[in-house]
């Protein structure tokens, strides 16, 4: 229950959008992106595998012709949702790794004050392939945005804080049974009298 509301805390604090951990950059092989078809949700999205990038493109009527192969990268996504006209981007402009996590910060472009644009509903989205990882997918908008995390990398995490906190616990138990065993050798050692030097003839 700690550890649920410690990610509860870390998902809607949006002072943590600059992580304080250290991380390395990762490079984003390919990337795509546009307008889907329609009015859509909004929504981020870490993609692993054949079968989710299929259910994913699927339910977005999305079809990207780039062969992405599934044992060495993945895909992470990001939909703004509905906006009133055209000339709306989304851009990745950085993803990071750190010890236990990847973080991808993203940003949204709205059309310039004088541009020109279509007056329909548009679903602005950007795609990306990046290394293959197990690690839980944070997402943070630029300029210190919330953060959000796909409801899968959630879940993620949340296993994953339960198995470090039962690993942490069984390293203490472990402490605990070294200790007790240096106490018994100690109190045995100070009740007993040394044994005596060997003689040589």
């Amino acid at each position: 229950m700690i550890v649920f509301a410690a990610l509860m805390a870390l998902h809607t604090s949006s002072a943590w959008a600059t992580s304080t951990l250290k991380s390395r950059p990762i490079a984003q092989s390919s990337n795509a992106h546009g307008d889907l078809p329609g009015p859509g949700p909004n929504g981020v999205h870490a993609i692993r595998s054949v079968e989710q990038w299929r259910e994913f493109q699927t339910a977005q009527r999305l079809n990207w012709p780039i062969a992405v192969d599934f044992n060495r990268d993945m895909i992470v996504a990001v939909l703004l949702g509905t906006r009133n006209t055209g000339g709306y981007k989304v851009h990745i402009s950085d993803v990071r790794a750190t010890d236990w996590m990847i973080e991808v910060t993203y940003s949204e472009i709205p059309p310039q004050a004088n541009q020109s644009v279509n007056q329909a509903l548009t679903n602005p989205y950007v795609l990306s392939v990046i290394a293959q990882s197990q690690a839980p997918v944070v997402f943070s908008k630029e300029n210190f945005g919330p953060q959000e995390l796909p409801y899968d990398e959630y879940t993620r995490m949340i296993r994953q804080s339960s198995e470090m906190s039962y690993q942490l616990e069984d390293e203490r138990r472990k402490n605990a049974m070294a200790q007790g065993r240096i106490q018994d050798l100690t109190n045995l050692l100070t009740r007993t009298s040394p044994p005596s030097a060997p003689q040589h003839n």
